[in-house]
């Protein structure tokens, strides 16, 4: 479904995200990870790829999941974000735990109206929008701080 949406804004000395407007498709977290976005301070239950990022951004630095040393490992083990991706830690430097639980945690919303070919053509764009995000250095670095720094 593409919609006119709100795009999420973290910063270090927020504890929830500031929303601007933009058109962008939507998604809709499973119960497990809306509650680690709202725990974030994300309101609502429809996002965009990028408000999710950055809210769990949001969430590893106020749960204070990251490495003090090295900032770019995060250790889930014992908190909700641990139990979804079913693993104790991970590096944002080789974030594929984070997206293969994306992908498994973020259902496309699409309308009633919507036919079997747009609903897979708008699956197909969500895929593209993570694997590009995977791909693409410079997004790598953008999640990097977004995630650890949370300074977009």
């Amino acid at each position: 479904m593409t919609s006119y949406s709100t795009s999420a804004q973290c910063s270090t000395s927020d504890s929830a995200c500031r929303i601007s407007p933009e058109r962008v498709n939507k998604v809709r977290p499973k119960l497990p990870l809306l509650k680690i976005l709202q725990a974030a301070g994300a309101e609502g239950e429809m996002f965009t790829v990028k408000e999710v990022m950055r809210c769990l951004g949001q969430y590893i630095m106020v749960k204070q999941l990251y490495d003090q040393q090295e900032q770019h490992m995060v250790y889930c083990g014992g908190d909700l974000l641990g139990e979804l991706l079913g693993r104790q830690s991970f590096s944002v430097k080789d974030p594929s735990p984070l997206y293969d639980m994306l992908r498994k945690n973020l259902v496309t919303l699409t309308t009633a109206t919507t036919d079997a070919a747009q609903t897979l053509a708008l699956a197909q764009d969500h895929r593209m929008e993570l694997e590009n995000i995977m791909l693409s250095e410079t997004s790598q670095a953008q999640i990097l701080c977004s995630l650890i720094l949370c300074g977009i």
